[in-house]
């Protein structure tokens, strides 16, 4: 059921770019808002803090407003002795957004009643998924079952989380916007994920890198403060926690 082994999938050859859509459709645009929590923030200092990570709440929250169909968020939810923590088999990362810890807390002010479901990963402890689609192999088709065409992806870490969601999202045949002034990203050597590496990647396939203000002048057709029909909802996606039998894809309420 997974699309990897041991860690993201390699990156395929790019693929050409032909379609600038300038007009964003209400109907048909979705919001992804990736890992916006406290693990990620000097909030907790000791965790895995993304430099301007926290600052980044009300660009987000001014996305959050925009009248998207739907909006899904992913949060981390890893257990004590993930594969990728100091110690454990990857040894990359510090302990961090560990289940039930403050760390895996969204964070403060963030307007999380926006959200239509909630998608946790990285709850196993031998697999590491970046990407809400690693983790939810069924992500992409449950949104195009929903009729989306586009997703605007925000979040933390814009060239870690953020993109390898993105770019599986755009190979798999939807227009992606990246809203750099709603994300944070953040070097990892020791990983080999940089920064500079993901956006020319993304753009090479076609990533469209934005800001939360041209997001909000390219959405048309709805009227200002109209909602999105999925948004605030508390159904789970497909009846299902989660796409997939077994995921952990939590709808709010």
């Amino acid at each position: 059921m997974t699309r990897q082994v041991g860690g993201e999938p390699l990156l395929p050859a790019p693929v050409e770019y032909t379609s600038p859509m300038t007009t964003l459709s209400p109907n048909a645009t979705s919001l992804l808002v990736v890992d916006v929590q406290r693990g990620f923030t000097d909030l907790c200092p000791t965790e895995l803090p993304v430099p301007g990570g926290a600052e980044i709440v009300p660009a987000v929250n001014a996305l959050l407003a925009l009248p998207f169909a739907r909006v899904d968020a992913t949060q981390d939810w890893h257990p004590p002795d993930h594969c990728s923590f100091l110690g454990q088999r990857d040894n990359l990362y510090p302990p961090h957004c560990v289940a039930g810890t403050p760390g895996a807390e969204f964070l403060p002010d963030l307007h999380t009643d926006r959200f239509s479901t909630i998608w946790r990963k990285g709850y196993d402890r031998d697999f590491e998924a970046y990407a809400v689609t690693a983790q939810h192999p069924g992500f992409a088709g449950f949104l195009k079952a929903s009729g989306i065409v586009t997703v605007v992806v925000c979040g933390i870490a814009t060239n870690i989380c953020c993109f390898y969601a993105a770019r599986d999202l755009r190979l798999a045949g939807f227009e992606v916007w990246l809203a750099e002034d709603a994300s944070a990203g953040i070097d990892i050597p020791a990983a080999g994920l940089f920064q500079a590496k993901a956006k020319d990647e993304g753009i090479a396939i076609g990533i469209r890198y934005t800001t939360a203000a041209e997001v909000a002048h390219h959405i048309q057709g709805v009227a200002p403060g109209t909602q999105g029909d999925a948004l605030g909802t508390q159904g789970d996606a497909l009846g299902t926690q989660g796409v997939a039998p077994g995921t952990q894809g939590v709808a709010l309420g």
